[in-house]
C-alpha cells in the first residue's frame, strides 16, 4: 500500500526533511516523535513482546501510529537490541522494554579479538526481522516518507555485548583490545547499515547513549567514539541522526564532526545554548517524553512543544522527543505535540 494524504501528491514528508537539512522547509519543521518499539504497541492489538517478534504487525502498528497522530516518520525496527541478540545475547522482555544479558566474558578472554564471531545480518533471525520491517514500511512510504532504520553506535553496542564495567575499564587496562573490539563492531554495523539501506531505509537513526558525558569524558569521546562514528557515517549513503542521551553540552562540537546530519538532543539540553555551540548543525529535539508526553496534560505538551520551536527556531531543526516515547503515552498527548507544531508552522524565524 502506498502512502496516502496530500504529502504524497505535493510536498512530501521526505522532501520536508531534506529541506530542513538544507535550511528551512516550506511549511513547518519535520515531526519525528520517537514512536518506536514498545510505544508502537499502543497502535496494535497484541502486547509489545509479541509485537516485537512479528514484522508484519510492526509495519501495521507503525502505519497506524503515523496515520492516527499525523507525524512524518516511520520507525522501522522492533527494538534497539536486535544487534546484541544477533551476537548471541539473551533478550528478556520487561514491561518497559527489552533487556539484553551480556555475553559471558573476562578481559583475558577478549585478548584475541579475532576469535570473536560476527553474525551475518542476512542470516540472523533478529536482524532479518528488522530488514523485513524496513522493506514493508518502505513499500508503504513509496519514497515519500522518512523510513528510519536503526542501529546503536559502536561503543553502546560493545557495552551491550559485554559487561559495561568491563568495557569501561579497558581504556586504562587494555586500550588496544578495546580499540580492536570497537573496530570489529563498527565493521559489522557498517554492513548492517548498508543492509538496512538496501531494504529501503532512507534515514538511519544511530543512538549512542553510552557516549554521553554522564558516562565517559569528552577526551574519551574524541579518542574512542568520534573516529568510528565518522568512519561509519561517511560510508553510509543516507542521512544519519545521532542521538546521545543525557547532558551532551561538553561534546556538542565533536558530535557535529561525526558527519551526522541531525544531532538529536535529550530533554535536559538547552536548545539556545546548543545552537550557539554548533550554529551550522541541524538540531533535533527535545520535547520531554516523561514530564510532558507521559505525565503531562495536552496543555503542558503544547507548552513544551512551543518552547522547543521558539528556542531552536524553524531553520535547521527537526522536532523530536528527547528520547523514546514511553509505552503508555496517551495518543491525545502525541496529537497535541503534532498539532501544536503544525499550527506554529515556520513561526517568525
Amino acid at each position: 500500500m502506498a502512502a496516502e494524504g496530500p504529502e504524497a501528491m505535493t510536498y512530501s514528508a521526505m522532501t520536508r526533511f531534506l529541506d530542513a537539512l538544507r535550511g528551512r522547509p516550506k511549511d513547518r519543521v519535520p515531526l519525528f516523535p520517537m514512536v518506536a518499539a514498545w510505544a508502537a504497541a499502543n497502535f496494535s492489538d497484541v502486547p509489545p513482546a509479541q509485537l516485537a517478534l512479528e514484522p508484519q504487525r510492526i509495519v501495521q502498528a507503525q502505519v497506524r501510529a503515523r496515520e492516527t497522530v499525523g507525524y512524518d516518520a516511520l520507525f522501522a525496527y522492533a527494538h534497539a537490541l536486535s544487534v546484541p541478540e544477533a551476537f548471541g545475547c539473551r533478550i528478556r522482555f520487561a514491561e518497559t522494554g527489552p533487556i539484553a544479558d551480556p555475553l559471558s566474558s573476562s578481559m583475558r578472554s577478549l585478548d584475541d579479538v579475532s576469535r570473536f564471531p560476527v553474525p551475518d545480518p542476512r542470516e540472523s533471525k533478529s536482524l532479518s526481522l528488522n530488514l523485513e520491517v524496513v522493506r514493508g514500511l518502505s513499500r508503504y512510504g513509496n519514497g515519500d516518507l522518512p523510513v528510519l532504520g536503526l542501529f546503536e553506535g559502536p561503543l553502546t553496542t560493545t557495552c551491550r555485548l559485554f559487561e559495561p564495567d568491563l568495557i569501561m575499564r579497558m581504556p586504562y587496562k587494555n586500550k588496544e583490545v578495546l580499540e580492536a573490539l570497537l573496530d570489529k563492531v563498527s565493521t559489522f554495523l557498517l554492513g548492517f547499515g548498508r543492509a538496512l539501506i538496501a531494504c529501503g531505509a532512507n534515514i538511519l537513526f544511530v543512538p549512542e547513549p553510552t557516549a554521553s558525558s554522564t558516562m565517559i569524558s569528552p577526551a574519551m569521546f574524541r579518542l574512542f567514539v568520534l573516529p568510528r562514528l565518522q568512519a561509519l557515517m561517511s560510508r553510509l549513503d543516507v542521512p544519519c541522526i545521532l542521538h546521545i542521551c543525557g547532558d551532551t553540552s561538553l561534546i556538542l562540537e565533536p558530535m557535529g564532526e561525526t558527519g551526522a546530519k541531525v544531532l538529536s538532543l535529550d530533554q535536559c539540553m538547552n536548545l539556545p545554548e546548543a545552537r550557539g555551540k554548533v550554529p551550522d548543525a541541524v538540531l533535533g529535539g527535545n520535547v520531554d517524553p516523561i514530564n510532558a508526553l507521559l505525565m503531562g496534560t495536552r496543555e503542558r505538551v503544547s507548552e513544551n512543544t512551543l518552547k522547543c520551536l521558539e528556542e531552536a527556531g524553524t531553520a535547521r531543526f527537526v522536532l523530536m522527543t528527547g528520547c523514546g516515547v514511553p509505552p503508555k503515552t496517551s495518543v491525545e498527548n502525541l496529537k497535541a505535540m503534532v498539532e501544536t507544531a503544525i499550527d506554529y508552522g515556520l513561526g517568525n524565524s
